[in-house]
């Protein structure tokens, strides 16, 4: 239990607020005025679609910074009738169906992936080449999101760079709002000053975290780019087509700003938390050599029978049990996000648990909290067994001798799944993520063999908001 908030914004505070509810139990203060909590039943209560639970403040730095000042993005705004109307033109872009329909541009970005793989085997004197993955991931992620944004792929792999710093702007910005957040009160005199931004500026070593106007700017220059572009010789039509930016009647609905902030949040948000399940997926695959073999063999029986195209569309992705096992598994053990979702107790406070929180105070839970719960996952809740979505074992037929069965077990994993958040403010792009890993995995295992450098060596973490990981360095070779 905590009674200050420093542990919050430190880089391993995922695996710290494990630590605390395993000794504390399932409702840990963990500040002066915040409250985790783990149980099932009070997510539903917390997060639901008709919550009144609102965000905190802790999400005031990640508003968006304009020549208007600060602009809440459908992340960031903290009132639930204030995210609905932000939400209301822009949610049919993010529709699966709608997704599908760009399908084409993942082929692309997947096929210069290949290309890029291809071409250093054939320079390489070996029989197969080293790289970051987690890098190429990266980028390959990058690629995609600004492809289907705007129509147009940057270039992250064809040049192997962080196109204008992008990436480590958003990275700088990460760590911090993540820390400022916990003591949001501070971001007012901080970065969220004018004058103390300016004077940042002139800081390296602070600058690198003043990048809130870089990115917008970023996002700017690319909806330039879109609105000069001839649309009627592009094959697809991209999200921002999509978005309504007028009524049935006529009335403008998205003004300039809105269709920013929603350009804006795809490129903070859309490309690190599917960077991050992807690198996920991969590292505990190869380091789990059983479960590896058995991915290939359905990918394989799959590709023998004719089943697959090309490319793996998303349709015959979704027909692999196991690869959706894996992908539900990997996601479990390293969820994007590992700080509290944090939400504020409304008026008349709330029962968790057999505790009464007053109204007034920030609660939470946290998605690595959750996904380590060990009466819900098992003991092995620790270990990674995409078996455990599937029902087959033994330990999964029984709920600890309840006589519980296999499908009421599932419906507990899937409650206590944050990945992608839950109710109203659960994350708008999450089928942008299950589209671009969907295809992107079996496509590769079905071509290359995929080993770590260093087997034995673990990767490294460093948590502010996002989990980011590090060091997933990778032989890669023709099957």
């Amino acid at each position: 239990m905590s009674v200050t908030d420093v542990p919050r914004a430190m880089g391993h505070a995922h695996f710290d607020a494990i630590d605390f509810h395993r000794e504390y139990g399932n409702v840990v203060r963990v500040g002066p005025n915040h409250v985790s909590f783990d149980n099932p039943e009070a997510l539903s209560v917390v997060y639901s679609a008709y919550t009144k639970f609102e965000k905190s403040d802790f999400y005031l730095p990640f508003d968006a910074k304009t020549a208007h000042g600060p602009v809440p993005t459908v992340f960031s705004v903290r009132s639930e009738h204030a995210n609905r109307g932000i939400k209301r033109p822009i949610a049919g872009a993010y529709s699966m169906t709608t997704l599908l329909e760009l399908e084409g541009l993942t082929d692309e970005c997947i096929a210069i992936f290949q290309d890029k793989i291809e071409d250093k085997l054939k320079e390489s004197e070996r029989e197969n080449i080293e790289m970051d993955l987690g890098q190429w991931l990266h980028w390959y992620a990058f690629d995609l999101i600004t492809s289907i944004t705007f129509s147009n792929r940057l270039g992250f792999m064809q040049s192997e760079s962080d196109v204008e710093g992008i990436i480590a702007a958003i990275e700088g910005r990460l760590k911090y709002n993540a820390t400022i957040g916990q003591w949001p009160a501070l971001h007012k005199i901080l970065l969220g000053n004018n004058f103390v931004s300016w004077v940042a500026n002139c800081v390296p070593s602070i600058a690198k975290l003043n990048t809130a106007r870089k990115i917008v700017e970023f996002a700017a220059r690319q909806l330039k780019r879109y609105e000069v572009k001839n649309r009627e010789k592009l094959d697809y039509q991209d999200m921002l087509d999509r978005f309504k930016r007028t009524k049935s009647d006529g009335k403008l609905q998205m003004s300039d700003v809105d269709v920013l902030m929603a350009a804006t949040g795809n490129i903070f948000a859309g490309s690190d938390t599917t960077a991050i399940s992807l690198r996920s997926i991969f590292y505990y695959l190869v380091k789990n050599p059983t479960c590896l073999k058995r991915l290939i063999e359905e990918i394989d029986d799959m590709d023998r029978a004719g089943k697959l195209s090309e490319i793996v569309t998303f349709a015959e992705s979704s027909d692999m049990p196991y690869m959706q096992a894996c992908l539900k598994e990997a996601m479990r053990m390293h969820p994007a996000v590992g700080l509290l979702l944090e939400r504020i107790v409304p008026e008349g406070g709330v029962d968790i648990c057999g505790y009464f929180i007053p109204a007034g105070t920030v609660i939470g839970a946290n998605p690595w909290v959750v996904a380590r719960d060990r009466d819900v996952y098992g003991e092995d809740a620790d270990q990674f067994r995409p078996e455990r979505w599937l029902g087959l074992s033994k330990q999964t037929r029984v709920d600890d001798g309840t006589g519980a069965s296999a499908r009421t077990n599932l419906k507990r994993m899937e409650r206590n799944f944050l990945a992608f958040g839950m109710g109203s403010r659960s994350c708008i792009g999450k089928n942008i993520s299950l589209l671009e890993m969907n295809k992107l995995v079996p496509q590769l295992l079905r071509r290359y063999r995929v080993e770590l450098v260093d087997p034995v060596k673990e990767w490294r973490m460093e948590g502010y908001w996002f989990v980011k990981q590090l060091g997933l360095n990778c032989k890669i070779s023709k099957r």
